[in-house]
């Protein structure tokens, strides 16, 4: 993948999943949205290349703030 379409993929519209939680909330919001709704959702860290206190908070920001989110939406 090039930078630019990195960027492109994180962008508002792209189809990767990076930023605060927020900004990912928002991302799957307006992706469900467009998509007439979505049921699930699967993320994929690299984990190889992160260092594990990194991968973790990931996960725990996934779990804590991402998914209440949209339990019972």
């Amino acid at each position: 993948m090039t930078r630019a379409a990195f960027d492109a993929q994180r962008g508002p519209h792209g189809a990767l999943l990076i930023g605060s939680s927020d900004e990912v909330v928002e991302k799957i919001s307006r992706h469900s949205e467009a998509l007439g709704g979505i049921s699930r959702i699967s993320f994929q860290i690299n984990a190889a290349s992160l260092p594990h206190a990194t991968l973790m908070k990931a996960i725990e920001m996934i779990g804590t703030r991402v998914a209440p989110s949209f339990h019972g939406a």
